[in-house]
């Protein structure tokens, strides 16, 4: 059984990276990754979902952390979520310290909540 990976960030640097990291490492197999992206039509999170079968695609809004859990366990058929790599956004219109801590605090919150054994 696979162990399931929450990452945030996917279509960008730091969580696209991660996600490069764990398709091409001799591990591989044991994860499916749910590659969590604000528009999942969008050009690069369809190339992301190309780069292999062990990636789920779900839309998700940091914002909204109980919203983007349940997507991602939706994308995985209710599966549990065993770990997850958090990206709050913290550069661009309307952000804030804040809400970078905000979010970050939300995504912890609802990962215990949720059973994540590792973040």
């Amino acid at each position: 059984m696979s162990k399931v990976l929450l990452i945030t960030g996917a279509t960008g640097k730091q969580g696209g990276a991660v996600i490069d990291a764990l398709i091409s490492s001799p591990a591989a197999s044991q994860f499916t990754i749910i590659a969590v992206t604000r528009d999942a039509n969008s050009g690069s999170a369809q190339k992301l979902a190309s780069k292999s079968s062990n990636i789920k695609i779900s839309q998700g809004n940091l914002d909204d952390v109980p919203g983007l859990f349940a997507a991602a366990k939706e994308a995985v058929g209710g599966k549990p979520i065993w770990g997850v790599y958090s990206v709050q956004i913290s550069l661009g219109k309307g952000v804030t310290m804040e809400g970078e801590i905000k979010q970050g605090c939300d995504m912890v919150d609802e990962s215990v909540k949720n059973g994540v054994k590792h973040f």
